[in-house]
Protein backbone atom coordinates (compact mmCIF):
# COMPACT_ATOMS: atom_id res chain seq x y z
CA UNK A 1 0.00 0.00 0.00
CA UNK A 2 1.52 3.58 -0.90
CA UNK A 3 2.83 5.89 1.66
CA UNK A 4 -0.47 7.54 3.53
CA UNK A 5 -3.11 5.43 1.87
CA UNK A 6 -3.51 3.11 5.41
CA UNK A 7 -4.64 6.07 7.35
CA UNK A 8 -7.11 7.11 4.64
CA UNK A 9 -8.51 3.77 3.81
CA UNK A 10 -8.94 2.58 7.25
CA UNK A 11 -11.96 0.40 7.92
CA UNK A 12 -12.54 0.41 4.20
CA UNK A 13 -13.20 -3.55 3.01
CA UNK A 14 -10.72 -4.44 0.52
CA UNK A 15 -12.21 -6.50 -2.22
CA UNK A 16 -10.87 -9.41 -3.97
CA UNK A 17 -10.99 -7.57 -6.88
CA UNK A 18 -8.82 -4.74 -5.32
CA UNK A 19 -11.44 -2.31 -4.88
CA UNK A 20 -12.20 -0.71 -1.24
CA UNK A 21 -15.61 0.05 -0.17
CA UNK A 22 -18.48 0.80 2.54
CA UNK A 23 -21.62 1.13 2.50
CA UNK A 24 -24.17 3.95 1.32
CA UNK A 25 -27.65 4.07 0.19
CA UNK A 26 -28.20 6.84 -3.14
CA UNK A 27 -31.77 6.75 -3.53
CA UNK A 28 -32.23 9.69 -5.83
CA UNK A 29 -29.87 8.14 -8.51
CA UNK A 30 -30.78 4.69 -8.53
CA UNK A 31 -31.99 5.34 -12.15
CA UNK A 32 -28.68 6.64 -13.21
CA UNK A 33 -27.02 3.75 -11.49
CA UNK A 34 -28.77 1.35 -13.48
CA UNK A 35 -28.04 2.99 -17.05
CA UNK A 36 -24.61 2.88 -15.93
CA UNK A 37 -24.15 -0.32 -14.86
CA UNK A 38 -25.28 -1.32 -17.72
CA UNK A 39 -22.84 0.08 -19.70
CA UNK A 40 -19.69 -0.54 -18.01
CA UNK A 41 -21.39 -4.34 -18.31
CA UNK A 42 -19.67 -4.21 -21.53
CA UNK A 43 -16.23 -5.45 -22.21
CA UNK A 44 -13.77 -2.68 -24.26
CA UNK A 45 -10.95 -3.10 -26.24
CA UNK A 46 -9.31 0.18 -26.25
CA UNK A 47 -10.84 2.14 -23.62
CA UNK A 48 -8.99 5.73 -24.94
CA UNK A 49 -10.73 5.59 -27.98
CA UNK A 50 -14.36 5.13 -26.17
CA UNK A 51 -13.37 7.93 -23.47
CA UNK A 52 -12.76 10.42 -26.39
CA UNK A 53 -16.32 10.02 -27.80
CA UNK A 54 -17.51 11.71 -24.52
CA UNK A 55 -14.14 13.60 -23.50
CA UNK A 56 -11.64 15.57 -25.19
CA UNK A 57 -8.67 13.46 -23.94
CA UNK A 58 -5.85 15.98 -24.77
CA UNK A 59 -7.82 19.32 -22.75
CA UNK A 60 -8.32 17.21 -19.64
CA UNK A 61 -4.57 16.01 -19.78
CA UNK A 62 -3.87 19.54 -19.79
CA UNK A 63 -6.17 20.32 -16.79
CA UNK A 64 -4.66 17.20 -15.31
CA UNK A 65 -1.67 18.72 -15.34
CA UNK A 66 -2.37 22.12 -13.96
CA UNK A 67 -4.28 20.73 -11.57
CA UNK A 68 -1.39 18.34 -9.89
CA UNK A 69 0.88 21.51 -10.10
CA UNK A 70 -1.04 22.89 -7.46
CA UNK A 71 -0.69 19.85 -4.97
CA UNK A 72 1.90 20.32 -2.15
CA UNK A 73 4.20 17.35 -2.01
CA UNK A 74 3.10 14.11 -0.60
CA UNK A 75 -0.41 15.37 -1.28
CA UNK A 76 -3.33 13.13 -1.45
CA UNK A 77 -6.51 13.91 -4.71
CA UNK A 78 -9.82 12.27 -4.27
CA UNK A 79 -11.39 12.34 -7.38
CA UNK A 80 -15.47 11.64 -6.81
CA UNK A 81 -17.21 10.27 -9.95
CA UNK A 82 -13.92 9.56 -11.52
CA UNK A 83 -15.38 6.26 -13.49
CA UNK A 84 -12.35 4.99 -15.22
CA UNK A 85 -9.75 7.16 -13.83
CA UNK A 86 -8.28 7.94 -17.07
CA UNK A 87 -6.71 11.35 -15.84
CA UNK A 88 -4.40 10.08 -13.89
CA UNK A 89 -2.86 7.36 -16.33
CA UNK A 90 0.31 9.01 -16.33
CA UNK A 91 0.50 10.15 -12.01
CA UNK A 92 3.01 8.26 -12.04
CA UNK A 93 5.66 10.17 -14.23
CA UNK A 94 3.72 13.75 -13.63
CA UNK A 95 3.58 13.86 -9.65
CA UNK A 96 4.75 10.24 -8.68
CA UNK A 97 4.75 11.39 -5.34
CA UNK A 98 1.04 11.98 -5.27
CA UNK A 99 -1.64 9.35 -3.89
CA UNK A 100 -5.40 9.55 -5.84
CA UNK A 101 -8.14 8.02 -4.01
CA UNK A 102 -11.16 7.43 -7.23
CA UNK A 103 -14.90 7.12 -5.85
CA UNK A 104 -17.49 6.11 -7.76
CA UNK A 105 -20.93 4.58 -7.16
CA UNK A 106 -20.40 1.97 -9.86
CA UNK A 107 -18.60 -0.92 -9.10
CA UNK A 108 -18.23 -1.90 -12.35
CA UNK A 109 -16.81 1.04 -13.21
CA UNK A 110 -13.96 0.96 -11.01
CA UNK A 111 -13.08 -2.73 -12.32
CA UNK A 112 -12.44 -1.00 -15.74
CA UNK A 113 -10.37 1.34 -13.95
CA UNK A 114 -8.06 -1.20 -12.43
CA UNK A 115 -7.65 -2.74 -16.38
CA UNK A 116 -6.58 0.53 -17.90
CA UNK A 117 -4.19 1.67 -15.12
CA UNK A 118 -2.72 -1.30 -14.11
CA UNK A 119 0.40 -1.70 -11.68
CA UNK A 120 -0.61 2.22 -10.51
CA UNK A 121 -3.57 0.19 -8.43
CA UNK A 122 -3.00 0.01 -4.97
CA UNK A 123 0.46 2.26 -5.74
CA UNK A 124 -0.46 5.61 -6.64
CA UNK A 125 -4.21 5.31 -7.49
CA UNK A 126 -6.87 3.54 -5.23
CA UNK A 127 -9.99 2.56 -6.10
CA UNK A 128 -13.05 3.22 -4.13
CA UNK A 129 -16.81 1.88 -4.14
CA UNK A 130 -18.71 4.51 -2.27
CA UNK A 131 -20.48 7.83 -2.83
CA UNK A 132 -20.14 11.72 -3.26
CA UNK A 133 -22.78 12.24 -1.24
CA UNK A 134 -21.36 10.67 1.93
CA UNK A 135 -17.95 10.20 1.42
CA UNK A 136 -16.47 7.92 4.30
CA UNK A 137 -13.23 10.06 4.52
CA UNK A 138 -12.67 11.95 7.87
CA UNK A 139 -12.43 15.92 7.85
CA UNK A 140 -9.69 17.69 6.36
CA UNK A 141 -8.33 14.66 5.03
CA UNK A 142 -7.20 15.60 1.31
CA UNK A 143 -4.75 18.23 -0.67
CA UNK A 144 -7.33 18.10 -3.99
CA UNK A 145 -11.10 17.57 -4.42
CA UNK A 146 -11.53 16.66 -8.69
CA UNK A 147 -14.79 15.83 -10.47
CA UNK A 148 -15.27 15.97 -13.95
CA UNK A 149 -19.02 15.79 -15.29
CA UNK A 150 -20.20 13.84 -11.83
CA UNK A 151 -21.62 16.87 -9.65
CA UNK A 152 -23.82 17.98 -12.49
CA UNK A 153 -25.84 14.27 -12.17
CA UNK A 154 -26.82 14.98 -8.31
CA UNK A 155 -30.12 16.45 -7.47
CA UNK A 156 -28.47 17.59 -4.35
CA UNK A 157 -25.95 19.41 -5.47
CA UNK A 158 -25.27 21.24 -1.60
CA UNK A 159 -24.94 18.06 -0.05
CA UNK A 160 -22.04 17.32 -2.84
CA UNK A 161 -20.70 20.24 -2.27
CA UNK A 162 -20.59 20.05 1.55
CA UNK A 163 -18.95 16.72 1.15
CA UNK A 164 -16.06 18.64 -1.20
CA UNK A 165 -15.33 20.94 1.51
CA UNK A 166 -15.59 18.64 4.37
CA UNK A 167 -13.52 16.40 3.31
CA UNK A 168 -10.66 19.08 2.27
CA UNK A 169 -7.97 20.63 4.03
CA UNK A 170 -7.68 24.20 4.80
CA UNK A 171 -5.82 25.57 1.90
CA UNK A 172 -6.77 22.30 -0.54
CA UNK A 173 -8.03 22.80 -3.86
CA UNK A 174 -11.41 21.96 -5.23
CA UNK A 175 -12.51 21.68 -9.14
CA UNK A 176 -15.70 20.58 -10.16
CA UNK A 177 -16.19 20.57 -14.21
CA UNK A 178 -19.77 20.46 -16.01
CA UNK A 179 -21.28 20.70 -19.11
CA UNK A 180 -21.66 24.49 -19.97
CA UNK A 181 -25.07 26.18 -21.56
CA UNK A 182 -23.92 26.58 -24.63
CA UNK A 183 -26.15 29.04 -26.47
CA UNK A 184 -24.36 28.43 -30.18
CA UNK A 185 -25.81 24.81 -29.61
CA UNK A 186 -29.00 25.31 -28.16
CA UNK A 187 -29.46 27.77 -31.55
CA UNK A 188 -28.52 25.07 -33.92
CA UNK A 189 -30.65 22.49 -31.77
CA UNK A 190 -33.39 24.87 -32.42
CA UNK A 191 -33.31 25.35 -35.75
CA UNK A 192 -33.76 21.33 -36.19
CA UNK A 193 -36.43 21.06 -33.75
CA UNK A 194 -34.49 19.31 -31.14
CA UNK A 195 -34.48 20.00 -27.56
CA UNK A 196 -31.38 21.16 -25.62
CA UNK A 197 -31.52 19.97 -22.23
CA UNK A 198 -30.61 22.49 -19.86
CA UNK A 199 -31.51 21.10 -16.02
CA UNK A 200 -33.99 18.08 -15.05
CA UNK A 201 -34.22 14.76 -15.61
CA UNK A 202 -34.07 13.77 -19.12
CA UNK A 203 -36.52 11.48 -20.39
CA UNK A 204 -35.35 8.01 -21.12
CA UNK A 205 -31.99 8.67 -19.18
CA UNK A 206 -30.88 10.07 -15.71
CA UNK A 207 -30.70 13.96 -14.06
CA UNK A 208 -28.68 16.67 -15.59
CA UNK A 209 -27.99 20.13 -14.74
CA UNK A 210 -25.44 21.88 -16.59
CA UNK A 211 -23.23 24.30 -14.82
CA UNK A 212 -25.29 28.05 -13.64
CA UNK A 213 -25.41 30.79 -11.65
CA UNK A 214 -27.06 28.88 -8.49
CA UNK A 215 -24.53 26.10 -8.84
CA UNK A 216 -21.49 28.65 -8.56
CA UNK A 217 -22.93 30.22 -5.89
CA UNK A 218 -23.50 27.16 -3.80
CA UNK A 219 -19.96 26.98 -4.27
CA UNK A 220 -18.59 30.32 -3.47
CA UNK A 221 -21.47 29.96 -0.12
CA UNK A 222 -19.61 26.85 1.37
CA UNK A 223 -16.22 27.80 0.29
CA UNK A 224 -16.03 31.41 1.71
CA UNK A 225 -14.65 33.04 -1.34
CA UNK A 226 -15.16 33.56 -5.09
CA UNK A 227 -14.49 30.45 -7.16
CA UNK A 228 -12.81 30.91 -10.84
CA UNK A 229 -14.78 29.62 -13.66
CA UNK A 230 -12.96 28.12 -16.06
CA UNK A 231 -14.20 27.05 -20.00
CA UNK A 232 -12.70 24.12 -21.83
CA UNK A 233 -13.66 21.82 -25.07
CA UNK A 234 -14.52 24.67 -26.91
CA UNK A 235 -13.11 22.18 -30.47
CA UNK A 236 -14.52 19.28 -29.57
CA UNK A 237 -18.75 18.96 -30.20
CA UNK A 238 -20.10 15.70 -29.62
CA UNK A 239 -23.29 16.89 -29.94
CA UNK A 240 -22.96 18.10 -33.38
CA UNK A 241 -20.55 14.95 -34.22
CA UNK A 242 -17.50 16.48 -34.36
CA UNK A 243 -15.36 14.16 -31.62
CA UNK A 244 -11.86 13.70 -33.57
CA UNK A 245 -10.12 16.34 -31.36
CA UNK A 246 -11.02 14.15 -28.42
CA UNK A 247 -8.51 11.81 -29.18
CA UNK A 248 -5.30 11.22 -27.10
CA UNK A 249 -3.29 11.98 -30.02
CA UNK A 250 -5.14 14.83 -31.91
CA UNK A 251 -3.50 18.07 -32.96
CA UNK A 252 -6.38 20.38 -33.17
CA UNK A 253 -7.08 18.36 -29.64
CA UNK A 254 -3.87 20.41 -28.49
CA UNK A 255 -4.60 23.49 -29.87
CA UNK A 256 -8.21 22.89 -27.98
CA UNK A 257 -6.40 22.54 -25.07
CA UNK A 258 -4.67 25.90 -25.55
CA UNK A 259 -8.01 27.48 -26.18
CA UNK A 260 -9.55 26.50 -22.64
CA UNK A 261 -9.48 29.99 -20.11
CA UNK A 262 -11.16 31.80 -17.80
CA UNK A 263 -12.20 34.40 -20.64
CA UNK A 264 -16.53 35.16 -20.42
CA UNK A 265 -15.88 35.14 -24.29
CA UNK A 266 -16.11 31.45 -24.31
CA UNK A 267 -19.15 30.98 -22.39
CA UNK A 268 -21.20 30.94 -25.54
CA UNK A 269 -19.43 27.69 -27.40
CA UNK A 270 -17.14 26.04 -24.83
CA UNK A 271 -18.90 22.82 -23.58
CA UNK A 272 -17.37 22.42 -20.67
CA UNK A 273 -17.61 25.17 -17.48
CA UNK A 274 -15.37 24.60 -14.35
CA UNK A 275 -15.26 25.92 -10.73
CA UNK A 276 -11.66 26.33 -9.36
CA UNK A 277 -11.71 27.24 -5.40
CA UNK A 278 -9.60 26.69 -2.18
CA UNK A 279 -10.17 26.54 1.06
CA UNK A 280 -10.17 28.99 3.50
CA UNK A 281 -7.12 28.05 6.01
Amino acid sequence: MGRGAGKILNGLKLGSDGIYSYSFNNKDQEEEIRLRKKVASRDYQNYLDVISHSHSIPVMDKEVRTFLGSIPDNGDIIDVGGGWGWHWRDVELLRPDILVIIVDFIRENLQHAAKLLGNKINRNVFLVHGDALSLIFRDNTFDGYWSVQTLQHIPNFHKAVEEAYRVLKPGALFANYSLNEQSLISLIYGLFSKTYHISGTESGSFYLSRASEEQLSIVNDYFCNKAQKRFTEVLFKPELGIRFPGKERSISGKVDSCLSSNSALLSSIARQQSYHTTKPL
